[in-house]
């Protein structure tokens, strides 16, 4: 199984490059434009999901994890790893960035976004974070009445915080892939490293 989601983590990784060398320097692709109609929409829902990707957001869910995982006294060096890894992915993020250098779109609304554009680290929080989260939750020994309901809220926040990206006019569609493809690889890597080192259990 490590081997499995190495292999993945790397060919998820391969596909986010290869993604941004097809975009990042040409003119915005047919489902880039055609994802413009999404700008605007639910403005102050969208503020709130891309609130929800920054780090003061994902400090105070971190230290909750934590404590809860203090609690149950299992899966600490869950949440540690996976934390760890949310900390390496934003920083493979900002290299990536700086690597095809994309420029934000036109006609951002709210909030103005002064780095690169591709890939979303919104998108990437997503995956890494919450839906890494989503499956520690799931996997924990918390009573299936407090873990469904959990996961489900986290489960809307890995929908809602790339959603937000395309609402607020942050980041193109391609951009969001890139995000999204690349913190899949790093959920994967975050994943085998659970296997081999940590107590609490991973996804199957």
């Amino acid at each position: 199984m490590e081997a499995r989601l190495w292999i993945a983590a790397f060919v998820l990784a391969l596909a986010a490059v290869a993604l941004g060398a097809l975009v990042a320097h040409r003119p915005a692709t047919r489902i880039d434009v055609a994802a413009f109609a999404l700008r605007g929409q639910a403005l102050p829902l969208a503020v709130f999901f891309t609130g929800l990707g920054r780090w003061p957001v994902l400090l105070g869910l971190g230290v909750l994890a934590f404590g809860v995982a203090m609690t149950l006294r299992t899966g600490l060096s869950s949440v540690v790893i996976l934390y760890g890894f949310q900390v390496i992915s934003q920083a493979a993020n900002a290299l990536v960035k700086l690597a095809f250098a994309r420029a934000r779109p036109d006609g951002w609304l709210v909030i103005k976004e002064t780095d690169l554009s591709y890939p979303s680290g919104h998108a990437t929080t997503a995956i890494v974070f919450y839906l890494g989260f989503a499956l520690l939750a799931w996997y924990s020994p918390l009573p299936r009445a407090v873990a469904v309901p959990v996961v489900a809220v986290l489960l809307v926040c890995v929908v809602g915080i790339p959603w937000s990206r395309l609402a607020l006019g942050a980041h193109y569609f391609t951009d969001v892939t890139g995000g999204l493809l690349l913190g899949a690889a790093f959920l994967c890597a975050a994943q085998a490293v659970i296997l081999r080192f940590a107590s609490a259990p991973a996804a199957p």
